[in-house]
């Protein structure tokens, strides 16, 4: 993580700071950056607007969302329109403050906040893939952030449910007012089902969020990604107990009999 400047609007930072948590104010920006941020059609706008009485402003952002910034950059410049990293900013910050004030003006991330430090449980290997995809600083602005504006329950009759098979804990620590979200849905999913759903609860919801997000950030099933982490785990710890020989001679004798299926 290292500190970063950008030359922007001192009305920008004064809105953007009331909408969001100090704590969580580098994060958000930083989030959004790498996984929603997209340049406009018109990429002329980037260069435009008032640039009278602009302030340097400081940021915390790790080395992926500083890149970003470059690149997008590159990306404006290559197009034949003038671009810095202060003016890409200036206008990923106008439509970040757009996209956190909610219809009735008030913001999504309050700085009266009351955060909630709660255990859930896993599929064993779901904070590996998570990790890959979200990094451990940015996991519970961005899960606070995905509960809150986008997530919306699967169908909860068949896998969203199961319970794990090897179950690994993860503390998430998010704004009560996610956390009761997340209970609303549970009584409404209760309540509109003809038939008794088992299992239809917080910790349950939670493990379809992490899905969820971990689709959207991965552009691939997050079952899938998990299962193959739990089976790298598994052939690794075959190898170390039994050696190379005797994993590479078991994996051959399972694809064998698969073959003759």
């Amino acid at each position: 993580m290292k500190q970063v400047s950008f030359s922007v609007s001192p009305n920008q930072v004064k809105k953007f700071k009331s909408l969001v948590d100090p704590t969580l104010q580098s994060k958000v920006l930083r989030n959004y950056i790498l996984n929603e941020y997209e340049l406009p059609e018109d990429l002329s706008i980037i260069n435009k607007g008032d640039k009278q009485g602009l302030k340097p402003e400081k940021f915390h952002f790790n080395e992926y969302a500083d890149e970003r910034v470059n690149e997008l950059v590159k990306q404006v410049r290559s197009s034949g329109y003038v671009a810095n990293r202060s003016s890409l900013m200036r206008h990923a910050l106008n439509q970040l403050i757009e996209k956190l004030t909610t219809d009735n003006g008030e913001s999504v991330y309050p700085a009266d906040r009351e955060v909630r430090h709660l255990n859930f449980y896993f599929e064993k290997g779901t904070k590996d893939v998570l990790s890959e995809v979200v990094t451990l600083k940015d996991r519970n602005a961005t899960i606070e952030r995905f509960i809150l504006q986008e997530y919306k329950p699967n169908d909860h009759t068949g896998e969203a449910l199961d319970k794990p098979l090897e179950a690994e804990q993860m503390r998430v620590s998010i704004d009560s007012e996610a956390i009761e979200k997340l209970d609303k849905y549970v009584d409404e999913i209760k309540s509109n089902s003809k038939e008794e759903i088992k299992g239809v609860n917080r910790t349950a919801l939670m493990r379809d969020v992490v899905n969820q997000l971990i689709n959207k950030l991965s552009h691939a099933d997050a079952r899938k990604l998990v299962a193959k982490k739990r089976l790298d785990r598994a052939l690794d710890q075959y190898e170390e107990a039994f050696g190379y020989k005797v994993l590479r001679e078991h994996l051959t004798q399972y694809i064998d009999k698969n073959d003759k299926k």
